[in-house]
């Protein structure tokens, strides 16, 4: 059987992945992705402003194994820290944030860069956050 990119991307590069993320609890959604959408709520963001900062938050600390696929460990440092900066800069909220936006787009077209897996999660993140005001 043919192995998926995240095994392979593993293998190369020693990272963890969805498997991994799953097995430890979703600490990327729990520790990362909640408490931004929680946080940039609470600033008066609206709605699709800070489910994307929540998205930053996830790509900031996540080992990507989609990142990793396309453009290596160059490009996901880059994809962290551009989120970061956006985050840094006040979220995309803000003026700030968007023009820091700006940037990390046109670095990840530059990389061939999607951060698929930080997506994934962000629906977890969704999902968990709705869950909880049921």
């Amino acid at each position: 059987p043919q192995q998926s990119h995240g095994l392979q991307v593993r293998q190369r590069y020693g990272t963890s992945g969805a498997r991994e993320q799953a097995q430890q609890g979703f600490p990327a959604v729990i520790r990362h992705g909640l408490p931004q959408l929680q946080r940039s709520r609470a600033a008066g963001a609206s709605e699709p402003h800070a489910r994307l900062d929540a998205l930053l938050a996830i790509m900031a600390v996540l080992s990507d194994t989609c990142v990793l696929w396309r453009s290596g460990p160059a490009g996901l440092a880059a994809v962290q820290q551009g989120a970061l900066a956006v985050l840094g800069a006040g979220g995309s909220a803000t003026l700030a944030g968007r023009r820091q936006l700006r940037e990390l787009d046109q670095q990840l077209l530059h990389l061939n860069a999607s951060p698929g897996g930080a997506a994934d999660l962000l629906a977890a993140c969704l999902f968990l956050d709705k869950a909880g005001s049921l």
